[in-house]
């Protein structure tokens, strides 16, 4: 895969969805945000700019402002996804490619031994990922800006299926894939049920989800189809170690 390539696509892509979100807010709220700023000053129109990657309950009254289709956050944050994955692809493969050398070659001479990103062992690739991903999930309940965390976390997930997977072994791969499609399925989830009581419903199904996951890594299991009763069980027992055909991580 060409790396290079991917980083473009994925810096490119991420820097628009941004653009366009931004886009998107002003023609959704400039006019609530002159309304307010005349009639509640300053302060408060200042604080419509948190609509940008949130959803306040005075977003939902300044849409009725406005005729455009109501703002949601999901795109903004989408893009800086994107965007972040990019920049951590292009720096992952920069620096581990020797001078002279395709990105290829330096993965395969140069990144054998020693801290992925300088600090994560190989083998704890996985444990990193759904903690920065557990810990944004609950972050995010409580105050929603520190959901970057997860995205962080789940930057660091594709950047193991990706640059780093030569150095990853068979039980980590999986589980970052997990981690990926639960929080791409929480997004979704969570943008469509925004507004509603099933928005908290879905951010603690990601909760609990990426949490059953993380039992699994810990016992050195995978899950799959057949065993996710089996896993879900185990998160819910702690204290049970069962089988593992696996080292433990």
């Amino acid at each position: 895969m060409n790396y290079k390539k991917l980083s473009l696509i994925l810096i490119s892509g991420g820097a628009a969805i941004v653009v366009l979100s931004v886009v998107w807010f002003l023609a959704a709220y400039a006019e609530a945000m002159d309304s307010i700023g005349r009639f509640g000053g300053k302060d408060m129109a200042a604080k419509m700019m948190a609509c940008l990657y949130s959803s306040p309950a005075i977003c939902q009254g300044a849409g009725i402002f406005s005729d455009t289709p109501l703002y949601s956050p999901v795109g903004f944050w989408i893009g800086v996804i994107a965007l972040l994955a990019g920049i951590a692809v292009r720096f992952a493969t920069t620096s581990s490619a020797a001078p002279g050398k395709s990105v290829s070659a330096g993965t395969a001479e140069n990144l054998v031994s020693g801290g992925i990103l300088t600090f994560i062992p190989p083998d704890q690739y996985a444990r990193y990922s759904y903690i920065l991903t557990l810990s944004g999930a609950v972050g995010g309940l409580i105050l929603m800006p520190l959901g970057i965390v997860a995205l962080a976390g789940c930057v660091l997930a594709l950047l193991g299926l990706t640059a780093y997977r030569p150095r990853l072994n068979a039980l980590t791969i999986p589980h970052l894939g997990l981690i990926c499609l639960i929080v791409a399925a929480a997004a979704l989830l969570l943008f469509v049920t925004r507004g509603t009581f099933l928005f908290l419903l879905a951010a603690l199904a990601q909760i609990a989800c990426l949490y059953v996951g993380f039992n699994s890594y810990r016992h050195g299991r995978v899950i799959t189809a057949q065993n996710l009763k089996e896993e879900v069980l185990m998160a819910l027992k702690p204290g049970t170690s069962p089988p593992s055909d696996h080292e433990q991580p």
